[in-house]
């Protein structure tokens, strides 16, 4: 392998060591809810009573053996999520999923903060999860 090669992997190497995973909402609120997903903060601000699904990437695929877990279920309860195969992701961006996705179903219980611990062979991460009253 050429050293400007392996200079290239190295960055890569560095470069995604670093990374966290990424969080899409797949789904929105109803009319007068709330269900926001900030992936930059990695937090979720969801109204009381409303499920969101949310869709977890790294370096721009599914998130391997992800597992997530709430502080406070009475707060906020975490599922995993089952999307069809078929089902396209982003028109934008992505084609038909060929590969199981990450997905998460965020459920908001009691209004109240909890973090969900977002674990994958490749990274982990918390999100802060904001449970707001019912409009």
């Amino acid at each position: 392998m050429s050293p400007r090669a392996s200079l290239w992997l190295l960055a890569a190497a560095v470069f995604s060591a670093g990374c966290e995973p990424t969080l899409v909402a797949l789904t929105v609120a109803p009319p007068t809810a709330v269900a926001e997903v900030d992936n930059a903060a990695k937090d979720v601000r969801l109204s009381q009573g409303i499920a969101l699904a949310i869709e977890c990437t790294y370096v721009g695929d599914p998130c391997e053996n992800a597992t997530a877990s709430s502080s406070d279920p009475a707060i906020v309860r975490v599922l995993p999520g089952f999307v069809d195969l078929l089902a396209p992701g982003d028109a934008y961006q992505r084609p038909a999923a060929d590969e199981p996705r990450a997905v998460f179903i965020f459920v908001g219980g009691e209004p109240g903060d909890a973090i969900v611990t977002l674990t994958t062979t490749d990274t982990d991460a918390e999100i802060a999860v904001k449970v707001l009253p019912p409009p």
